[in-house]
């Protein structure tokens, strides 16, 4: 016997779902087009009471309908049951419920509950019912699934209340912690906050910040000049003493003999200088000397009849290794000392020119100086400096890149200070009045920190602590002179001790051999 296939109930079919969804629509729209409702839903009292409340707009008409939602849904007599030809029962959110039911409920859902109650349909217990007619009673599996499906509903629209009652709580939202505000720290207990200015002074020259790629163009383009065979007999010259290897007389032979024509032509003659220096002293007691030998040119030119001695080669550019350091202390000299070497310049100097003999300080970027020692076959190069006796060249090569690549960032210069050199060129040739100095204005900045609330109590407390730890240094103090004291009489008694036990077994020994000789002699 072939059995019958079970047929689903028609309600739940796309097309019947589509239906409703039309016949639903237009009821709210009938509703909504007469001022006093449809005759399908409430009484007319209670139209005219929802016409004449106050509605709520914006986040709380949503929060509304989200909680009306959430709520328990009455009891739903759809058109499987055996009730459905009475109709809907009048309710006080029935049409609101079943509105918002119908328009959140897609098509998807529908498919997806239909696939779940028809292998349970098989099941059901209307299985003799004809083809043609639809089944009015489903099996206790249909049951569980729409049981099932309520629950999960139920959970959906609690959470999406839960997530609406957080937004409304705080009305920014995620903006709020996405703010671009500082967080302030609450000060400890016992503590208010207080605000102290800070006076940064107008006179400070600080290092000159340097862009990453710039300075890592720089870098190559000087480790590529450094790397030239041309100027490996110069930095034998210069740095030949600090190498770590010195070439072998056959090298050096070998060498010279294949530099060509145009690289001999720019060796150093005798006496013209060193042209590379290397190491922090060297270089900050160069620039000192041509601080001194600038100023005193300055002076002679003043003087009528006096000659000027020639001048040792001067520094025109300074690379600093300065994130390798250790110890930014050993290069804070540097910056102030090149502002002054370029005021002084701007002083001897008619043109007013920036770049006329300016020296440069450049600063390289981090893990520069195991390339830069390498280059240069030294241990270690923090600070490397170029002369006016380089070859032009290069230096113009090198000069040339700085300036594409960072450009005035590294003529470190100070208005005051020039102002002031030039004041006292004027005055001393002129007896003139000297001008006035031109100043940044002051810069003022607070810094926020906290104190005690009560100062007094404060520093009687201080004052107690430090007479209590005095008192216990002083306590463990006679401690340990006490426990050395006992420590040294205890060795004392030790070595008297060892001393006894060794006159005794010295005595003990003499005893015996007497006793062996008085028996040897019996």
């Amino acid at each position: 016997m072939a059995s019958k296939k079970a047929t689903a109930d028609k309600s739940t079919t796309i097309r019947a779902a589509s239906k409703n969804k039309q016949r639903s629509q237009g009821s709210s729209k009938a509703s909504a087009a007469s001022p006093f409702g449809s005759s399908n839903g409430g009484s007319l009292a209670s139209s005219l009471s929802s016409l004449f409340s106050p509605q709520p707009h914006g986040k709380d008409a949503a929060l509304a309908s989200l909680l009306a939602s959430s709520s328990k849904p009455p009891v739903n007599l759809g058109q499987g049951s055996r009730f459905a030809a009475f109709g809907t029962f009048p309710c006080a959110q029935s049409s609101a419920i079943s509105t918002s039911k119908l328009t959140s409920q897609t098509l998807d859902d529908k498919q997806k509950v239909k696939k779940k109650d028809a292998p349970s349909a098989q099941g059901s217990i209307d299985t003799t019912a004809p083809p043609g007619q639809p089944s009015t009673a489903s099996g206790p599996a249909a049951i569980t699934s729409s049981r099932t499906n309520d629950q999960q509903k139920k959970q959906k629209q609690t959470d999406t209340v839960g997530s609406m009652r957080s937004d409304v709580r705080s009305p920014t939202g995620t903006s709020s912690a996405s703010s671009s505000k500082p967080v302030v720290p609450n000060p400890p207990a016992g503590r208010r906050p207080i605000f102290r200015p800070v006076l940064a002074s107008s006179t400070a020259v600080s290092w000159p910040e340097m862009p990453v790629a710039g300075s890592k163009t720089v870098l190559h383009t000087l480790l590529e000049m450094l790397a030239k065979p041309a100027l490996q007999y110069t930095l034998r010259e210069d740095l030949g003493r600090r190498s770590l290897s010195r070439p072998s007389k056959a090298k050096e032979e070998t060498d010279d003999t294949a530099m060509d024509v145009d690289n001999t032509s720019q060796l150093p003659t005798a006496g013209a200088g060193p042209q590379v220096l290397a190491g922090i002293n060297s270089i900050t007691r160069a620039v000192e000397d041509d601080i001194a030998a600038d100023l005193e040119k300055l002076h002679s030119a003043q003087r009528k009849g006096k000659t000027v001695a020639a001048q040792p080669p001067s520094i025109k550019v300074v690379f600093v290794c300065r994130h390798d350091l250790p110890q930014p202390a050993l290069i804070a000299h540097l910056p102030m000392l090149v502002t002054a070497k370029n005021a002084v310049l701007q002083a001897c100097s008619n043109d007013d020119n920036e770049t006329n003999g300016a020296v440069y300080l450049f600063a390289l970027p981090s893990g520069s100086e195991e390339l830069l020692a390498k280059a240069l076959n030294l241990r270690r190069a923090s600070i490397l400096a170029l002369t006016s006796a380089f070859s032009p060249t290069h230096l113009a090569q090198i000069l040339a890149a700085i300036e594409r690549e960072t450009g005035s960032l590294c003529r470190l210069r100070a208005s005051w200070l020039e102002t002031a050199m030039r004041a006292a060129k004027q005055f001393s040739v002129n007896n003139q009045r000297p001008l006035t100095l031109k100043q940044q204005p002051p810069t003022i900045k607070l810094l926020r920190t906290t104190q005690p609330v009560d100062l007094n109590a404060c520093k009687a407390a201080k004052k107690s602590r430090r007479k209590e730890r005095s008192a216990r240094w002083k306590k463990r103090k006679m401690q340990t002179q006490q426990r050395i004291k006992s420590l040294r009489a205890e060795l004392k008694q030790a070595i008297q001790k060892e001393r006894d036990a060794k006159k005794k077994a010295a005595g003990r020994v003499q005893a015996t051999k007497a006793g062996n000789e008085k028996v040897v002699q019996m």
